[in-house]
C-alpha cells in the first residue's frame, strides 16, 4: 500500500534517526505512519535500526485494536515470506508480554512507566528491575499523547525522553495538541522534526474514494446528562459517553427502565472481563461499525472514556459529558466517522469533574470551564480538523503554556522523586508518576488462599484507586453477616532473605483505605460485590455466580519457578552463557552500540560487560559457606555430591515435602547465605581490568550481578570463597568468546572481603543520577536476569 504523503515523510525522518512529534486528525494513519519505517527498518536494515518497538497508548482499548491489526498482519507477511515480526501485547487486562520480550508490543502507559520507573504493574518485586532494560534503544511511539496525564505520566515521559531519544528514534503522536505544545516537546528530544498535515493533505484523505466530506454539529446545552435527554434525541443510533463508570453504570439503568423492546441498550466499561469487554465490541461492530448496515439500527450505547479511542464505530448521535477539548474531540470521532455521514454532537455540563481534577482549583478543571464556554457560543457549528484545532488553541494552549513552564520549574525535584522511586522507594510513586487513576486488582472469591499459589494470575478487574478508596469503605460497612470482608494481598521473600527465588504470598484483612498504598491486589467477599457479564463488576450488587480463578499453570508468571536439578557450578555458568549467546543478545544488538555512542564509550565495551556479568554473576556461590549450605541439604535429601564439586543448584521441588522440610532444618542449623553481592565484590576488581577503567559501565556491571536477585539490593555481608574458587572461575572462562578472554584476570579474584570492602560496597553501585550507567545498569541486568532463568531452565530439564 502506497504512503500518504506525510506518511513517507515520517518515515524518511525515523530511518533517518530522527524522532517525530506528528499532529494529524483521527482516521488519518497515524499509526501506520509511525509503523512502517520500524518494520521495514526491522526486515531490511537490521544493523542501523531498532530491534524492539514499544507502542504506547493512553487506553488498553487502543492497545487491543493495534495488535489485533498488526498480529493478523504479521502472521499474513510470515506466511507469505516465512520472516517472522513477533508481536505481542502488555496491558493490565491482557498482560501478553509481562517480560517485554516481543519485537512490537503494544502496551499501555501504566506498563510502559512502571516499568522504566523499576516497579512493573506486571510482574512480582522480586523481578522489578527487569523490564526497565528493554526500553532503552527501543523505538518508543507514544499514541494520542494529548491524553496522558499532564500532573503525572506526561512529565514523567518528559523526564525519560531527552535520554532516550539519544539512542533510538522516539515518536509522539496527536490530534489534538496546541501548536505552542508541540513546538516545546521538541526541547525534550534530540534530533526532532514536527510533522503536521496541509489542508489539502486532510481533504484528499477525507475524501478518499471519492466521498464527500463527514459533517459533524456541535451543541454545548447547559444540563445534565440523562436518559430523557438521550430519548428525546434517538432516532437510529446513539452513543453516550460519561466520565466514570459509576455515572455509565447508573445512566444505563436509568435507561433499560425506560427504552422500548425495539431498541438494544449496550454499556461498555472498562471494569469488564477481557472476554466479555471483547463480546461486547464485536457487537458494537456489527451494529454501527464500518461494514455496518447502519440505516437499519436501533441502538443505545452507554460508555465510558474506554470507547474514546480505538473502536471504529460510527453513531448518528454523541451525548458527552463534559471533558477536556483533546477527549472531546476523540469522542466526536465515534460520530458520522465515515465520509459523507452527518452526525451530532451534544455536551452536557457536569458537577463532578472526576476522573479528569478532584480539586478546584486544578489545571484541567480550569480548562474543561473555559472549554464550556467556547462551546456554549457556537451555538451548533460545522467542526471540521481546522475548527477543532481552534477549539485545542484557544481553550488548550493556556494550559499547555502552564504544563510547560510547570515542568520546567519542577524538573529538579521531579527528577529526584524519579530517581527515588527507580532506587525502590514506590510510596505515592503510581499516584505522582503514572497517573492519579492507578488501579489496583480487585478478586471476588469466598476463600482466598485457593488463588495464593499465582494471586498475580488471578481473573479479576482493575480498579482506579480514586474510585476503590470509596467501595472499600462502604464494604466496611455495609450491614451485611460475613466471615471477612476485604483483604489485601502481602508479599514477600521466602525465610525474609532477599535472595529467595520463592515469594510466600498472605492475604491481611483491610482496616483502612490507606492500606490500598500498601498492595497491588485486592480481594472482596462475595457478599458485597459481583460481576454481570452486561453490567460488569458490581460493587453494590453481591451474591452473584462469579468468583476469581487461576488459569492453567503453564501460563502463570511464577511458571519460572520449577523444580532444580542439582547442577555444578561450571555446568550452570555454561548454560547461562549460552542461554545469553541466544536469548539476550540479540536484544542488545541495537541498544548497546547506541548507548555506547551516547556515553563515549568504547564499542563493544557493553556488549563485553553482559558478557562479564554472566560469566561471574555466582562467583557468590563459590564461598565456603554457600557449598557447605548446599551440599548439606543434598545430604539431606539423600542425594550426596562429591564434597570437592562445586555447586550452583541443589535439587529442588517445593511441592516435594521432603525436600521443604529438608531444607528448613540444614537452613535452621547452617543458615544459607546471601551469594549475589557477595560475587559482586569479589570480582570488583576483575570487572574494572576487563573493561579498561570505565567507572560508569564498571559499577553498572557490578550493579547487575549484585540485583540479579533483589532488585534494590545495596549491601553485602562478609564472605570466605573456598581456596580453589580462583580455578573454578577459570575453567568457565573458556565459554565466552575468545576475543574477550585476554581481559579476565582470575588473580584479581578477592577471596575473603575485609571490613573496610564491606562498609564501601554501596560506592560501587550505580544510580539514576548518572544517567548512562544507569541505562547500561539496566540492559545488564535485564540480559543477566533473562539468560539466568533460560540457564536454570535448561538446566531443570524445564527447557
Amino acid at each position: 500500500m502506497v504512503l500518504y504523503p506525510y506518511q513517507q515523510r515520517v518515515r524518511n525522518h525515523i530511518l533517518q534517526g530522527k524522532s517525530v512529534i506528528l499532529q494529524a486528525p483521527t482516521g488519518a494513519g497515524k499509526t501506520r505512519a509511525a509503523l512502517a519505517p520500524f518494520i521495514e527498518g526491522f526486515f531490511d536494515r537490521p544493523d542501523s535500526t531498532p530491534r524492539k518497538c514499544l507502542y504506547v497508548t493512553p487506553m488498553r482499548v487502543l492497545a487491543n485494536q493495534f495488535y489485533a491489526e498488526y498480529r493478523a498482519l504479521a502472521d499474513s507477511y510470515c506466511r507469505r515470506h516465512g520472516r517472522h515480526l513477533d508481536v505481542r501485547i502488555q496491558t493490565g487486562e491482557q498482560p501478553d508480554d509481562r517480560r517485554f520480550e516481543g519485537d512490537l508490543i503494544f502496551c499501555t502507559i501504566d506498563q510502559f512507566l512502571s516499568s522504566y520507573l523499576v516497579m512493573p504493574y506486571s510482574l512480582p518485586y522480586r523481578l522489578a528491575n527487569l523490564n526497565a532494560g528493554a526500553i532503552a534503544g527501543s523505538y518508543l511511539v507514544f499514541d494520542e499523547f494529548h491524553l496522558f496525564d499532564p500532573e503525572a505520566a506526561l512529565p514523567t515521559i518528559l523526564h525519560a525522553l531527552p535520554t532516550l531519544s539519544r539512542l533510538a528514534p522516539v515518536m509522539l503522536m496527536t490530534a489534538t495538541f496546541s501548536i505552542h505544545m508541540l513546538e516545546s516537546l521538541t526541547s525534550f528530544l534530540s534530533n526532532a522534526e514536527i510533522v503536521t498535515l496541509t489542508r489539502d493533505e486532510i481533504t484528499a484523505i477525507d475524501c478518499r474514494g471519492g466521498q464527500s466530506p463527514r459533517q459533524r454539529y456541535w451543541t454545548a446545552v447547559d444540563q445534565p446528562l440523562c436518559a430523557d435527554a438521550v430519548l428525546q434525541r434517538h432516532q437510529r443510533s446513539s452513543l453516550v459517553i460519561c466520565n466514570t463508570v459509576t455515572r455509565a453504570r447508573a445512566l444505563y439503568r436509568e435507561l433499560k427502565q425506560k427504552v422500548g423492546q425495539n431498541t438494544e441498550l449496550l454499556l461498555l466499561h472498562s471494569q469488564f472481563l477481557p472476554n466479555d469487554r471483547r463480546r461486547i465490541e464485536g457487537e458494537l461492530q456489527r451494529r454501527i461499525g464500518v461494514n455496518a448496515n447502519r440505516t437499519c439500527a436501533n441502538v443505545i450505547v452507554v460508555a465510558t472514556q474506554a470507547i474514546e479511542v480505538g473502536v471504529d464505530i460510527s453513531a448518528e448521535v454523541l451525548h458527552t459529558e463534559l471533558a477536556p477539548p483533546a477527549s472531546l474531540i476523540q469522542r466526536a470521532g465515534r460520530c458520522a466517522r465515515y465520509p459523507g455521514e452527518k452526525g451530532e454532537v451534544i455536551v452536557y455540563r457536569v458537577e463532578k469533574y472526576a476522573p479528569y481534577a478532584f480539586k478546584p482549583d486544578e489545571l484541567l478543571k480550569r480548562e474543561m470551564d473555559t472549554a464550556w464556554q467556547w462551546l456554549h457560543e457556537c451555538k451548533r457549528e460545522i467542526f471540521d480538523f481546522t475548527r477543532e484545532q481552534e477549539l485545542v488553541n484557544t481553550v488548550s494552549a493556556p494550559r499547555d503554556e502552564q504544563v510547560i513552564d510547570g515542568l520546567n520549574a519542577d524538573r529538579v525535584n521531579r527528577s529526584n522523586y524519579i530517581h527515588t522511586c527507580q532506587q525502590g522507594n514506590r510510596r505515592g510513586a503510581s499516584r505522582l508518576l503514572v497517573r492519579d487513576v492507578d488501579s489496583r486488582l480487585v478478586l471476588i472469591h469466598p476463600n482466598p488462599d485457593q488463588l495464593l499459589d499465582s494471586p498475580y494470575d488471578a481473573i479479576g478487574l482493575n480498579i482506579p484507586v480514586y474510585s476503590l478508596r470509596a467501595m472499600v469503605r462502604e464494604w466496611l460497612q455495609r450491614s451485611v453477616t460475613a466471615p471477612w470482608r476485604v483483604k489485601r494481598l502481602d508479599e514477600r521473600q521466602a525465610d525474609d532473605r532477599a535472595e529467595s527465588r520463592q515469594m510466600v504470598y498472605h492475604w491481611v484483612d483491610v482496616q483502612d483505605t490507606k492500606e490500598l498504598d500498601e498492595t497491588a491486589i485486592l480481594v472482596v467477599h462475595p457478599v458485597l460485590a459481583g460481576y454481570s457479564e452486561r453490567e460488569g463488576f458490581l460493587p453494590d450488587t453481591g451474591d452473584l455466580p462469579f468468583v476469581s480463578s487461576l488459569p492453567s499453570a503453564t501460563t502463570r508468571i511464577e511458571r519460572a519457578l520449577q523444580p532444580l536439578q542439582v547442577e555444578t557450578y561450571t555446568e550452570h555458568i555454561q548454560r547461562v552463557l549460552q542461554a545469553f549467546s541466544e536469548l539476550a543478545l540479540p536484544e542488545l544488538r541495537y541498544a548497546a552500540p547506541a548507548l555506547e555512542r551516547a556515553a563515549n564509550w568504547p564499542e563493544g565495551s557493553l556488549i563485553q560487560a553482559a558478557w562479564l556479568a554472566c560469566l561471574l554473576h555466582d562467583v557468590g556461590k563459590l564461598s565456603s559457606a554457600w557449598q557447605q549450605w548446599a551440599h548439606a541439604y543434598q545430604q539431606a535429601i539423600n542425594q550426596p555430591v562429591a564434597k570437592h564439586v562445586a555447586l550452583a543448584h541443589t535439587a529442588f521441588d517445593r511441592q516435594n515435602p521432603s525436600h521443604v522440610q529438608a531444607q528448613q532444618q540444614v537452613s535452621a542449623k547452617i543458615p544459607r547465605p546471601r551469594h549475589a553481592s557477595e560475587g559482586a565484590l569479589a570480582c570488583a576488581e576483575i570487572i574494572t581490568e576487563a573493561l579498561g577503567k570505565q567507572p560508569s559501565l564498571t559499577k553498572a556491571t557490578i550493579t547487575a550481578i549484585a540485583r540479579h536477585h533483589a532488585p534494590f539490593v545495596n549491601d553485602c555481608q562478609p564472605f570466605q570463597l573456598v581456596p580453589n574458587a580462583d580455578q573454578i572461575l577459570a575453567c568457565t572462562v573458556q565459554y565466552i568468546p575468545s576475543a574477550l578472554r585476554q581481559h579476565i584476570k582470575v588473580n584479581l579474584l578477592w577471596k575473603q572481603s575485609n571490613i573496610n570492602q564491606i562498609q564501601q560496597f554501596g560506592n560501587l553501585i550505580t544510580t539514576p543520577d548518572d544517567q548512562f550507567g544507569w541505562m547500561a545498569y539496566t540492559l545488564l541486568v535485564r540480559a543477566l536476569r533473562r539468560a539466568d532463568q533460560r540457564g536454570t531452565g535448561l538446566g531443570s530439564g524445564a527447557l
